[in-house]
């Protein structure tokens, strides 16, 4: 019945887009006009009307792109703009239903993580509020720093509800509303996976001014890092529920299991290489770029999607190459040569693969050709002199 009623809703959504593709078109072309002649006032005016049409006629995709847009002029333009704006947000949330309601979530979290980069200053000036009496529970302006951010992992986390209903609804579904990338599809192919892209935006972020408790998550599990199909059967969990990073390995695991449960080869690369550089970057552990290269080597198998594993392979390689004489590892200053050998490998292989593409650039950094000269600014008369001349590829 489930899956039934999400197939319904997928083509409701479906022929609403394109009802309201002809009917809305020659407003959001206005819209689209004033905002070329930075005219935010003119077109927040028409915005207006495509709000009041979209929730007239019920037009669930055309009211998520008026809010959005609604939102996004009314920053720039009122006073208490803001607290307007997110009210205005909530009050649909409590009215639609799903999966309109998860994308709706889903931006108001945005907004919530938008106003604290644009007004972290204030943030961390201002002390932690111990008694809940002491801050409007109605004016997000006035919390302290942990009563946001769990405000934003409340909406996230909510926007992520009824995760196999969403990863029915195929990403085309809202492409009239949502700004895609060229062969998102390919990478991120349903709703599930542009919702859950979007909320690891905020956990993987590095804030570390909120206040943590002494059981505090960290990832010092060398698990974390091990490959794609034992990483989705590992339990993840900790008293610390809201954790940025304990969040974004969850979200990363339950892409991974869906991914790799309908062999969605690209896909299942794409986040699993997202998900293992998290780890390296946040990992307590030790020898963890060892860990991370055994790993990868261990999916350098014969899929067109494994390239990508291959170019990580090249790109740790070349680094090697560059910090050798900084790391005191003499057996590094040559991994350059491994890592062509690994590029033309794959561009042999699998010559149009987004692996091959990537390896070229990596392939023509490592052969660019450079150098420089840099002398003493001062130098005293009739007096020797040093030279710093720094080359690259050049005999």
């Amino acid at each position: 019945m489930k899956n039934t009623t999400a197939l319904i809703l997928v083509c409701l959504l479906f022929s609403l887009s394109i009802h309201s593709q002809n009917s809305f078109e020659k407003l959001w072309t206005v819209v689209e006009k004033y905002e070329a002649e930075n005219l935010p006032k003119s077109a927040l005016k028409i915005v207006e009307k495509i709000y009041s049409k979209s929730q007239k006629e019920v037009n669930s995709p055309q009211l998520i792109k008026a809010l959005f847009y609604k939102s996004k002029y009314s920053l720039t333009l009122k006073e208490d703009a803001q607290l307007k704006v997110i009210h205005q947000f909530k009050h649909h949330i409590a009215k639609t239903k799903f999966p309109t309601k998860n994308v709706l979530e889903n931006i108001l979290a945005n907004l919530y993580w938008q106003y604290f980069t644009q007004n972290r200053y204030k943030f961390y000036k201002r002390t932690n509020v111990a008694s809940s009496s002491a801050i409007s529970k109605g004016d997000f302006r006035t919390w302290d720093l942990n009563t946001l951010f769990k405000e934003i992992h409340h909406y996230f986390k909510a926007s992520l509800k009824e995760e196999a209903a969403l990863q029915k609804i195929n990403i085309n579904a809202f492409s009239d509303i949502l700004y895609l990338q060229k062969d998102y599809e390919i990478y991120g192919p349903t709703l599930y996976d542009f919702l859950a892209h979007n909320a690891l935006i905020f956990y993987k972020s590095s804030e570390t001014s909120v206040t943590r408790p002494s059981y505090k998550f960290t990832i010092d599990n060398p698990e974390f890092i091990t490959n794609a199909n034992r990483f989705s059967k590992l339990k993840i969990s900790s008293k610390d529920s809201i954790s940025l990073q304990l969040n974004a390995l969850k979200v990363y695991q339950k892409l991974i299991t869906f991914h790799y449960k309908e062999d969605h080869k690209k896909a299942l690369a794409a986040i699993d290489i997202e998900r293992l550089n998290f780890v390296k970057r946040n990992a307590t552990f030790d020898n963890k770029e060892d860990l991370l290269l055994k790993t990868l080597e261990k999916n350098n198998k014969n899929y067109e999607s494994n390239g990508l594993y291959a170019f990580e392979i090249a790109k740790i390689l070349k680094e090697k190459a560059e910090n050798y004489q900084n790391s005191n590892k003499e057996k590094d200053q040559f991994k350059n040569r491994e890592a062509l050998k690994i590029c033309d490998a794959i561009k042999h292989k699998f010559p149009e693969s987004f692996g091959a593409k990537k390896c070229a650039f990596l392939k023509a950094a490592i052969l660019d050709r450079s150098l420089s000269i840099s002398a003493e600014e001062y130098i005293p008369v009739n007096t020797n002199s040093r030279l710093l001349i720094s080359y690259k590829n050049i005999d």
